[in-house]
C-alpha cells in the first residue's frame, strides 16, 4: 500500500541539501492511487525523480542509488521504513538527461532533442 493514499507529488523541501549523496530524492508520486491500472493486483507503483546533481553523484553505481533513495524515503514515510528498505522492488531506473525545460527566466534552457526553454513556444516568446 502507498504511503499516502491522495494523487499527489511530494516536494523534497530541504533546499540547498537537496540532490547531494544522502539526499538524493527531487519528488515522489504514487501513480497507482491515481489509477489502479498502473500497477498489478496487490501492487503499488512509486515513482521518484532524483536531479541531474545526485545522478552524476551515482553514475555506475544504481545500487548505491537505491539503497539511499530507500533510506532517504524511509525518513519521509517512518510507518513503512522497513518495507521501504526490505521489501520495495526497484523495477527501473531511467537516466533522461535534460528531462524537463529549464523554467522561465532561468538558468539554461531545455536541449531535449532540440527542446525548447519554457518562455517560448513555436518560436514566439511568452
Amino acid at each position: 500500500e502507498a504511503p499516502v493514499q491522495d494523487p499527489i507529488l511530494i516536494l523534497n523541501g530541504i533546499g540547498s541539501e537537496a540532490g547531494n549523496e544522502r539526499n538524493p530524492v527531487n519528488n515522489v508520486c504514487f501513480p497507482s492511487v491515481v489509477n489502479k491500472g498502473y500497477a498489478p493486483d496487490g501492487y503499488t507503483l512509486c515513482s521518484v525523480t532524483v536531479l541531474s546533481k545526485a545522478m552524476d553523484i551515482y553514475k555506475d553505481r544504481p545500487e548505491e542509488l537505491d539503497q539511499a533513495v530507500r533510506q532517504q524515503l524511509g525518513t519521509w514515510f517512518r510507518d513503512q521504513a522497513e518495507d521501504i528498505k526490505d521489501k520495495w522492488e526497484l523495477r527501473k531506473i531511467f537516466y533522461i538527461p535534460k528531462a524537463q525545460p529549464s523554467q522561465y527566466k532561468g538558468p539554461s534552457p531545455a536541449s531535449v532533442n532540440g527542446g525548447r526553454p519554457s518562455n517560448q513556444y513555436r518560436g514566439k516568446d511568452l
